[in-house]
């Protein structure tokens, strides 16, 4: 059974900051598996807030308004979650809660790979480094090339669009972000886009379809008549390039469900349609993204990304750890032979006992130290934060309060590796128990 209160808590209390007494208002439709929005309430209760679940009439396309009604509801709340099967994002009715200060997080079409495995099981602290570090590069920018193996050739003009950051930091009021977050983006400059778009990933509207762009609009679309029909409904501005993103979040992955793909790191993501919310002149009720996964990113002549990897981060350590593909996010595990202290021993309730022996902090690599299961001894795999006296941590709110031996590596790993010290609580062997750590009786 998929655990939804990794990402339910992480959005509540990471990305929107939700305080005990605040409103908080969640907005879903009966085509979204109700579980997510149960989540979220439960993860809102569980903070002392207030919380009200509101279902809606399923929407066509993504973009329509909401009615009147629902319009209203929704200025009405603190922080206001929108798990809905079509996008409120580019629609007034959100746009108009943002400017009566309401903090909102837009989350269309999300799944339940993304709460349990996906984008929003990262520590967004690192998402939102690194997406001011791509907007540093950017914040000056004139024209934007992007090209990459699949054939896409494509030149735009950005000089004097401001670039909206979508690093899922929902604390102030009027903040809105997509969730899982992760990207930077704006709208090109109307009617400077030329060239060849070859989009990767589309979801439903399918892979490997070609715009051929002039004068800003993809006046031919090839690959998707599904596409080419629901851009055809709205009119020619259906075809306006609307906007241009970066993925900045590295545990997203490509699942087909663009609100995730998009932002994966790495990877370049393209619009159709309404630009209005990232700073351009055409509203209309549809926008659509597609996914660049390999490309070439110039600014200004300088080469930011290439071929799907960053080429300005300093860190090596932390460029391995961000760059992987989709397909190769998988815990690293390595073992290194450690220094350990004197082995203590202490006995749980059944009259077995447990090595406490902490490995000390090693420089050797930047990943978990592991030392292998014997009998009923063995070393904790721990994170190694001198901070938290080395002891061993986990993170209960995130992964529920049992948790198995076998599991204990790849969860270690990821917390670690995100450093996520803010939901980080710490524990000892006592609450080992018939080959699981119970974490329901309070922490040391």
């Amino acid at each position: 059974m998929k655990n939804l209160m990794i990402g339910a808590k992480t959005a509540v209390k990471q990305c929107m900051n939700v305080k005990p007494g605040e409103k908080v208002l969640i907005i879903t439709d009966e085509k979204m598996p109700k579980e997510l929005s149960e989540a979220l309430k439960n993860a809102v209760r569980g903070v002392g807030a207030q919380c009200v679940l509101k279902f809606i009439e399923p929407l066509k396309v993504n973009g329509q308004e909401p009615s009147k009604e629902i319009a209203e509801l929704m200025k009405t709340p603190d922080a206001l979650f929108l798990v809905t099967s079509r996008s409120l994002s580019h629609t007034k009715a959100r746009r108009d809660a943002s400017k009566f200060g309401v903090r909102i997080a837009s989350m269309p079409k999300v799944t339940e790979f993304s709460f349990s495995e996906g984008g929003l099981t990262a520590d967004y602290r690192i998402v939102r480094e690194l997406t001011e570090k791509m907007e540093e590069k950017l914040k000056h920018a004139k024209t934007i090339k992007i090209t990459s193996d699949n054939g896409t050739n494509f030149v735009t003009n950005v000089e004097g669009r401001e670039w909206f950051k979508d690093d899922g930091m929902i604390h102030e009021k009027g903040n809105f972000h997509n969730l899982p977050a992760g990207e930077i983006a704006t709208a090109p400059v109307e009617g400077t886009s030329q060239g060849t778009i070859v989009i990767d990933k589309m979801a439903y509207y399918g892979d490997g379809i070609k715009w051929t762009v002039k004068n800003g609009f993809a006046e031919k679309i090839e690959g998707s008549d599904l596409l080419e029909k629901v851009v055809n409904e709205v009119g020619h501005n259906g075809r306006n390039i609307a906007e241009l993103g970066i993925g900045t979040n590295p545990n997203a992955k490509i699942i087909g469900n663009i609100l995730e793909d998009e932002k994966v790191f790495g990877t370049i993501h393209i619009a159709l349609g309404n630009s209005i919310s990232f700073g351009g002149k055409v509203d209309i009720p549809l926008h659509v993204d597609g996914i660049i996964l390999k490309p070439t990113l110039e600014v200004d002549g300088e080469v930011l990304i290439k071929d799907g990897k960053w080429t300005f981060l300093d860190d090596s350590n932390f460029v391995e750890n961000t760059q992987m593909s989709s397909s190769e996010q998988k815990p690293k595990t390595k073992d290194f032979p450690v220094q350990v202290k004197q082995h203590e021993e202490t006995s749980n309730s059944s009259g077995m006992s447990y090595n406490l022996g902490y490995p000390n902090k090693t420089t050797q690599d930047p990943y978990i130290v592991r030392e292998l299961l014997e009998s009923h001894y063995f070393d904790p795999w721990i994170g190694g934060w001198t901070r938290l006296n080395g002891r061993f941590v986990i993170n209960p709110d995130l992964y529920g309060e049992m948790i198995k031996i076998v599991e204990i590596h790849e969860k270690v790993h990821n917390i670690y590796n995100t450093g996520n010290e803010a939901f980080v609580e710490k524990m000892t062997w006592h609450n080992y128990r018939n080959g699981y750590f119970d974490l329901s009786g309070g922490y040391l």
